[in-house]
């Protein structure tokens, strides 16, 4: 080969090496892309694909799980103590030269109006029917009973110590006999629903002997 062919040969090479040598911008033939970080990856897309996670935006942070149900159970349970009144203590308390309103009521002398707790009393002028179908006044019957129980003697009743009242439901005793469950075992009084089982015993023994109401 000729040195002129030699010369050629190399100068087309040296044009090759530096055109296609990365110099310049214009002759960047690759360029390497980096991935996205990790967690990124949704970011390509436009459109979120079936097995993405969802939002975050849609998504209950444990702060608010925490304060979801277990508060409002506790609201819950809270709500009928708020409601509810604080119910006042009750105390044995002596009643002197007491008036009988009728077999179930009684009157003290400051104006204290007592209901015997768990019976169902007539009224001081109702009246009833004997077997044999003939009126009597049972309600009269049965006040005079009671009164004759208490005559002059002192009555203890659980009644509210705190406040005043003008009318309450207690249970009263008369030297230690319960004068509600006297009533209904002498037959001058029902109970009271719901009934006391101790009541319902004394009122069927009432009954089978045909005394008070039930002759």
């Amino acid at each position: 080969m000729s040195l002129a062919s030699r010369l050629l040969t190399a100068l087309v090479g040296l044009a090759l090496i530096w055109f296609l040598w990365p110099f310049g911008g214009d002759t960047e033939v690759v360029k390497m892309v980096e991935p996205p970080p990790t967690g990124h990856q949704g970011r390509l897309f436009t459109t979120p694909l079936p097995d993405d996670p969802p939002a975050k935006a849609t998504q209950a942070s444990p702060k608010d799980d925490a304060a979801g149900p277990a508060d409002e159970d506790k609201t819950a349970a809270l709500a009928p103590e708020a409601a509810q009144e604080p119910r006042s203590k009750l105390k044995a308390t002596r009643f002197y030269r007491v008036v009988v309103r009728d077999g179930g009521t009684l009157e003290t002398r400051g104006d204290l109006v007592i209901k015997l707790e768990g019976i169902d009393a007539y009224a001081a002028d109702e009246t009833c029917k004997d077997a044999e179908g003939r009126k009597w006044s049972c309600g009269k019957s049965a006040q005079v009973a009671l009164t004759r129980l208490i005559r002059a003697r002192a009555v203890v009743c659980k009644v509210p110590a705190i406040g005043t009242v003008s009318s309450v439901t207690a249970r009263c005793t008369l030297a230690d006999a319960d004068l509600s469950t006297w009533m209904v075992t002498q037959g001058w009084a029902k109970p009271e629903a719901p009934t006391e089982p101790k009541l319902a015993k004394a009122a069927e023994a009432a009954r089978k002997k045909k005394i008070g109401v039930w002759r």
